[in-house]
């Protein structure tokens, strides 16, 4: 099921009605509002997080006297965590629809002081039917007194607890739709393998909301990576039960090598890249596209080692990397959209990015038919057709650039400059030869 935004007089952008597909992709001017559009999209799907955090809270103090009015509350605190106060903005309007019937809209208050939620009817007779389950929940395990309980009484309770958590879990999941892990890997990541060596240091509040969970991510997954890519795909396959996929997760391993132009490993001096098996450089000593591409590369390799199924937004991938790295990093993105029911948002300025997306998407449309295709493409990084969506943001609005007729992206809405270059170097070339 497609999922749905409307977004009106937010930052730069005026208005726009878009689907979101699986593999969606803008493009545009730098402050047309690209980063904006896949923020918003971001944070509307963290609402269905934040809604068990509401009940697992709820649940926690036993309190449910406001119920969705304290929801609207929480939503509230992160809007202002992602965007900051909006006091200043006349008639946004924000809507987002996860099916066609349950939708959480966002206004500002006419007195300007706050933001304001809206619910459709069904997600509120949804959040009411589970609000009931729970505090029926709530008054069970409440009439057990804990200094009357033994030790297994108390493990009894414990489980139950995590048995309702995890099937309220699901049905919020289904309320909203989703069931995927989100993670967004914002713009100015360099900044972070600059200070590689100090991140536990660095003080969160001086980071943006994502940011600072982008941050927290690579604190979590970095002690992976105290031995090479190879080694984690070798410990998987024969000393774990972990059922991998091993020739999309070596796949991923070739493509990362090829744009690091080298190994990443982590151990107590540091973070480093092996060029062979005794020369190194220290990550704050890199190159800025391996700076930049680092943390992509290997958040994307952990999905597909792990079949994760995620909804992840990835800014710029193409920041400070040669055309031809810029091609293989498109190609690690396919490749990880292939895992599970992953969807991506990507947002760039690359017309190499969008060229590399439209080989893979006609290697799909062509490939079936001509064996040929897959000796020259893998087949793991075909693309289908009807799983992209792509938009040029500028001037406040954002105008689809799929071919109807070809149904690939029109890459020289990006490129347009080219032909601006050419005509003035044939202008010019016209004076070289008289």
């Amino acid at each position: 099921m497609i999922s749905r935004i409307k977004v009106k007089n937010f930052g730069p952008i005026k208005e726009l009605n878009l689907d979101i597909k699986d593999f969606s992709l803008l493009i545009g001017p730098q402050a047309s509002g690209k980063s904006t559009i896949a923020k918003t999209i971001f944070f509307f799907k963290s609402l269905n997080d934040e809604l068990v955090k509401y009940f697992i809270e709820s649940i926690d103090k036993n309190d449910f006297s406001k119920s969705i009015g304290t929801y609207a509350k929480s939503i509230r605190k992160k809007y202002l965590d992602y965007f900051g106060a909006s006091t200043h903005l006349d008639g946004l309007h924000l809507k987002y629809y996860y099916t066609e019937t349950v939708w959480i809209s966002i206004t500002i208050e006419t007195n300007h002081k706050y933001i304001t939620p809206i619910f459709s009817k069904i997600f509120s007779e949804e959040f009411n039917t589970l609000v009931k389950e729970a505090i029926n929940f709530s008054d069970s395990i409440g009439q057990r007194n804990p200094s009357l309980l033994t030790s297994k009484d108390l493990i009894q309770l414990d489980s139950d607890k995590r048995k309702f958590v995890s099937n309220i879990k699901s049905k919020c999941n289904s309320v909203f739709q989703e069931d995927r892990e989100l993670m967004f890997i914002p713009a100015g990541r360099s900044l972070l393998a600059t200070l590689s060596d100090q991140l536990q240091f660095i003080n969160p509040r001086n980071l943006d909301f994502l940011m600072r969970s982008f941050l927290d991510k690579i604190n979590i997954v970095r002690p992976i990576f105290n031995k090479s890519l190879g080694d984690i795909i070798k410990e998987r396959r024969l000393l774990t039960q972990y059922d991998i996929d091993y020739n999309k997760t070596k796949l991923a391993e070739d493509i990362i090598s090829k744009i690091l132009k080298g190994k990443y490993q982590y151990d107590k001096d540091g973070e480093k890249i092996f060029f062979d098996t005794n020369r190194y450089v220290k990550l704050n000593f890199s190159s800025s596209g391996q700076q930049e591409s680092l943390w992509i590369l290997l958040l994307l390799f952990i999905i597909i080692l792990e079949k994760q199924n995620v909804f992840i937004v990835i800014e710029e991938p193409e920041a400070h990397l040669f055309p031809e790295a810029q091609k293989e990093i498109s190609n690690l993105i396919a490749l990880m959209s292939n895992v599970e029911n992953s969807q991506v948002i990507i947002t760039t300025h690359s017309p190499y990015i969008l060229a590399s997306i439209n080989n893979l998407i006609l290697a799909n449309k062509v490939g079936s038919e001509n064996a040929k295709v897959a000796d020259r493409i893998n087949q793991n990084l075909w693309i289908r057709s009807d799983k992209v969506y792509a938009a040029l943001v500028a001037n406040g609005q954002a105008k689809e650039i799929i071919d109807s007729e070809l149904n690939i992206i029109q890459q020289e809405k990006i490129d347009s400059v080219s032909s601006t270059i050419n005509h003035e170097f044939d202008f010019l070339f016209q004076f070289e030869t008289v």
